[in-house]
């Protein structure tokens, strides 16, 4: 007797979890605001992520501040925080590369539209 209380309500939770979405209608708003087209979309994640990745070279330039002076004079140090550095800089050029080569593939597909 119970497992078939169980069975029923299983199969009414089922059929109304089915149902319910036909009853609303509620409005859902874009949540990438404007990323109608690909390459819109493109362009708007791409500056998410030179955002976020601006970030992290900040701290990562401040990581390389603070292992020079940590270094005092050590050549092994020194040469880790050069290291660093120049690592930090590869990255943010790189970034800021895939920007720009992102803006020119956009820019080309906008103007053949």
């Amino acid at each position: 007797m119970k497992t078939k209380i169980i069975k029923t309500s299983a199969i009414t939770l089922s059929l109304l979890l089915l149902i319910a979405p036909v009853f609303v209608f509620a409005q859902i708003a874009n949540p990438l605001k404007g990323g109608t087209d690909i390459p819109k979309f493109i362009s708007m994640i791409l500056g998410y992520v030179v955002k976020i990745g601006g970030v992290v070279a900040i701290f990562a330039f401040i990581w390389a501040g603070f292992l020079f002076v940590r270094a005092q004079g050590n050549p092994k140090a020194l040469d880790d925080a050069r290291n660093v550095f120049i690592n930090t800089c590869i990255g943010v050029a790189i970034l800021l590369g895939a920007q720009l080569i992102a803006s020119i593939i956009v820019g080309t597909l906008n103007s053949l539209k």
